[in-house]
């Protein structure tokens, strides 16, 4: 039922806003060292289409060989005028419930603003790079509150991003 909830919502959105859906397989980017595969859903927010905003959402993997298997789940949102774009995209990484053992070493999730640009074309494929910088965070417990809480963990590190999509 959340399903069916689900695709009439975004169908329902994309016929009001006049958007366009696109599925695209993106490596880097907030997912580090792994793959996603994501929706992204186009909402033209002028006349002649110049300017959109586009949510993406997607699930993922790290690279396998990467300690443990792990999980992604990706969010994204991007401004874009023509082809150049500036957002943020922010991934969540946990245990795979089908693949591994209950333990996460990998951080658990990164913020990536970035700056893109997207290569269309004449078919309904398109091509997105973008180059952004990558926010760390993980859970850390504080045993006198007992309390879960998300930190920092410092370091700031420049990171790119490549996908490939196709526009229906």
């Amino acid at each position: 039922m959340k399903r069916v909830v689900l695709c009439t919502f975004i169908l329902w959105g994309s016929l009001v806003s006049y958007g366009q859906i696109k599925f695209e397989a993106q490596v880097g980017g907030s997912n580090f060292l792994g793959i996603t595969l994501n929706t992204a859903f186009d909402i033209n927010i002028s006349d002649n289409g110049h300017h959109k905003i586009i949510p993406s959402l997607g699930l993922g993997f790290l690279v396998p060989g990467w300690d443990y298997p792990t999980t992604i789940i990706h969010f994204g949102l991007d401004y874009r005028y023509k082809r150049w774009g500036i957002g943020s995209e922010v991934s969540g990484f946990t245990i795979n419930p089908f693949w591994g053992e209950g333990y996460n070493p990998f951080v658990d999730m990164i913020i990536y603003p970035n700056i893109n640009y997207t290569f269309g074309t004449k078919s309904s494929w398109y091509f997105k790079i973008s180059a952004g910088a990558y926010f760390a965070f993980s859970k850390r417990y504080d045993s006198a509150s007992e309390k879960t809480y998300m930190g920092y963990d410092g370091d700031v590190i420049p990171g790119a991003g490549f996908s490939v999509g196709y526009k229906f």
